[in-house]
């Protein structure tokens, strides 16, 4: 990993430098996939062709990387990363880095009329910065990623908000940001929009009132009725709150019909996140590996109870701070299933449980190899009235809904 832009911003340079449509950039702490997915879905619906690069991926690769809602095929991605190599010369790049230069290439070559670019880390020095957006969405803002970021919320939103552009507006739906959101749009001269300020959302008799003041949104957008949140969990009500008002700033700038675009809205839907995959015994996955998401993947628990056990399969990278996912779900598992994770920051599950039960010493759990085989444990151990939760590390989520996909 090298926390500069310079290497990728000449290649990119060289490749045309150009941005691939009208470009929206999205960083945060969480919810900057279901954010991205909102938006696509409700550009995609107005018969815009959308451009989506997320990260990271749960199965293949592919999902990274989609035009028109589907994901890159495998020709596209290595068409693209040719045309990377034969410009890059002496140049050295990172996975992301390639990664990032491949979706911006594929993109620019669809001739897409929407980019939405999801950051993969911070924000000042990611990759995705060496774009411009023409809006920067800032999603919430919590502590994950410590040895690079830092742990104070402060110091982690002046990074989240390097995606920021002078006299480009901004959209910030943590509902209660940190104080350097507003101060470093203020140095950038950035056009800011925060939740609870500038726009809000509200449950009513009828779903969910949006509304907002700011003086340059036009007439229909300053007061938008949805029926629901189209995303599982009431956490998304701030993510919606946060789509919504981009929908409505992107009216000004390009053309769509405001019902074609809430319709595609209703219909999003995200893999793995408080996702429901199987019932009987009930199976929940959600990629929650940091304090804010473990948090509302408890809420979502809670409020969806069962008659039965919770049985959770488990398992996170070693440089995760375990005691702020465990502070919250520890209360409602009966039962953990912990898995070893492979690669350079993976963990074995004798470490996680070592670790774990430092924390409940009377903690009921087993050890298993792969995610798969804490799985299928899972499965054996659960009657009708209990339900599954697979959570923490992509890596962990993503094995066991390839391996259920295969078993379709």
């Amino acid at each position: 990993m090298d926390m500069t832009l310079d290497r990728v911003r000449e290649v990119w340079a060289r490749l045309s430098g150009r941005n691939p449509g009208f470009t929206i950039i999205v960083g945060g702490t969480n919810g900057k996939g279901s954010t991205i997915n909102m938006i696509e879905s409700a550009f995609t619906s107005c018969g815009l062709l959308t451009g989506a690069y997320t990260s990271p991926h749960l199965v293949r690769y592919n999902e990274r990387v989609r035009v028109g809602s589907v994901e890159t095929s495998d020709q596209l991605l290595c068409d693209a990363f040719c045309q990377i190599e034969s410009v890059r010369c002496e140049i050295p790049l990172t996975y992301f880095e390639y990664g990032t230069l491949c979706a911006l290439v594929i993109f620019r070559n669809a001739k897409v009329d929407v980019s939405l670019l999801e950051v993969g880390m911070g924000g000042r020095l990611d990759a995705i910065n060496i774009i411009d957006g023409d809006i920067s969405v800032i999603t919430s803002i919590g502590i994950d990623h410590e040895q690079w970021l830092g742990s104070d919320r402060e110091v982690i939103a002046t990074e989240k908000a390097g995606i920021m552009r002078p006299l480009k507006p901004v959209i910030c739906s943590d509902p209660t940001p940190p104080l350097n959101i507003s101060s470093s749009a203020d140095t950038v001269k950035a056009i800011l929009l925060q939740a609870n300020s500038d726009f809000s959302i509200r449950e009513t008799a009828n779903g969910f009132l949006w509304q907002s003041d700011y003086s340059d949104l036009k007439q229909e957008w300053q007061t938008v009725q949805v029926s629901s949140i189209p995303l599982s969990g009431k956490h998304q009500s701030a993510n919606l709150a946060g789509v919504i008002a981009v929908l409505g700033i992107s009216a000004n700038f390009i053309e769509f019909n405001q019902n074609d675009a809430l319709l595609g809205l209703a219909n999003s839907r995200l893999t793995a996140r408080c996702e429901i995959v199987k019932r009987e015994p009930l199976t929940i996955v959600d990629v929650a590996h940091n304090a804010d998401s473990a948090r509302e993947l408890f809420n979502f628990l809670e409020d969806n109870p069962v008659s039965g056990r919770t049985i959770a399969v488990f398992g996170v990278l070693e440089d995760k701070s375990l005691d702020v996912i465990l502070s919250p779900m520890r209360s409602c598992i009966d039962c953990w299933m912990l898995t070893s994770l492979e690669g350079e920051r993976g963990q074995t599950s004798n470490q996680l449980a070592a670790k774990m039960t430092k924390f409940d010493e009377n903690l009921d759990y087993f050890c298993f190899d792969s995610p798969v085989s804490a799985y299928e444990q899972a499965k054996n151990h659960a009657n009708s009235e209990d339900r599954i939760v697979i959570f923490g590390s992509f890596y962990t989520v993503g094995d066991i809904i390839g391996h259920i996909q295969s078993l379709m």
